[in-house]
């Protein structure tokens, strides 16, 4: 008898020809799958295996238009770097019918100031620039502070800081003073801080003029990227049932810690996820990589409690949230991202 050599490849359904009983009414999208979807389908299937891990994916035919999401362990030396790490389970999905991303840029509104602006004019000149990147802050300090019209930039600030300063502010400011008169009660340094803050005020209502604030808008940094996937499944047989409910669980899994024996006080990281998009030749975006921070589950979206015999929800809606690990730099924008 000729010994068998055959390599069982567990391939999906959508290739080997077999499958098992639809659920009643099931359309069956695995016999309608074109022959060169399923050789493209094989290939993906073979290359998952050799990746380790699980490999899971819904439907089981599912094309090469999809998103891979990859669960992989926190593997950091440092906060900044991480190490390549085998993924320990690889879910393909469909690409979701909403499939955005977006940027950001923090900035906020501050009022600088007279001397603030002042400072800015002056330390913008690319030739003060360049005494503070040769470590001269001193002697590019004292030119500041030298430099003509300094003492009158004084004077406006003053003036600017009295008419800006609130009642209470101006009155601590005399009772301080107050302080410093012998045989001058506090009570009545208080009072003349405050008259002193509203004679300036008031002289520069009668005057027509109004404190310039000198507002700025100081770029302050870059948030953390966030993306959603929200799907609905509607196994067709109890084989995509199965595969439904093993990827909630890894999904559930990898976004929470764990805590060894012994060492109650302390969680282990949760899994990180390398999310991409397969044959998108560049026409997409990449995703750095990111943690789940939100995960929904409703087993019962269509308004109704509708089961299978066997237990097995007739469909079931899924929501995802992830988040970066890292910020945006026009080097990642260079990368895809």
């Amino acid at each position: 008898m000729a010994e068998d050599n055959t390599i069982d490849l567990n391939l999906p359904s959508s290739i080997t020809g077999e499958s098992e009983p639809a659920y009643p009414g099931a359309r069956d999208f695995v016999g309608e799958a074109e022959e060169s979807q399923a050789t493209l389908e094989a290939l993906g299937v073979l290359e998952q295996s050799i990746g380790g891990g699980d490999s899971l994916q819904f439907p089981a035919n599912l094309g090469v238009r999809k998103v891979v999401f990859k669960v992989k362990p926190r593997n950091r030396p440092t906060t900044t770097t991480r190490t390549k790490v085998a993924p320990k389970s690889i879910i393909g999905l469909p690409i979701p019918a909403n499939l955005q991303t977006g940027y950001g840029a923090q900035y906020s509104q501050t009022g600088l100031g007279v001397l603030g602006n002042n400072a800015q004019d002056f330390f913008g000149d690319p030739k003060n620039l360049q005494a503070i990147s040769q470590g001269q802050y001193g002697d590019a300090f004292t030119s500041y502070i030298g430099q003509e019209g300094f003492t009158n930039t004084l004077k406006q600030a003053g003036l600017a800081i009295a008419a800006s300063a609130s009642p209470e502010v101006a009155a601590l400011i005399g009772g301080a003073i107050a302080d410093k008169i012998p045989g001058l009660p506090a009570t009545v340094g208080l009072g003349v801080g405050a008259a002193a803050g509203n004679a300036v005020r008031g002289a520069l209502s009668g005057a027509g003029i109004a404190v310039n604030p000198h507002m700025a808008m100081l770029f302050e940094g870059v948030g953390f990227r966030q993306h959603s996937f929200q799907y609905k499944f509607s196994p067709r047989n109890s084989s995509e049932s199965t595969s439904v409910k093993k990827i909630i669980k890894v999904f559930k899994k990898a976004m929470l810690p764990s805590i060894d024996e012994g060492k109650l006080a302390f969680f282990n990281y949760p899994e990180e996820f390398d999310i991409e998009f397969p044959n998108d030749n560049g026409f997409l975006f990449k995703i750095g990589t990111s943690v789940l921070t939100d995960f929904q589950i409703n087993y019962t979206p269509d308004g109704g409690s509708y089961f299978h015999q066997n237990g097995a929800p007739v469909s079931v809606q899924m929501s995802l949230a992830f988040t970066e690990v890292d910020i945006l730099t026009k080097k990642e924008i260079d990368g895809g991202r």
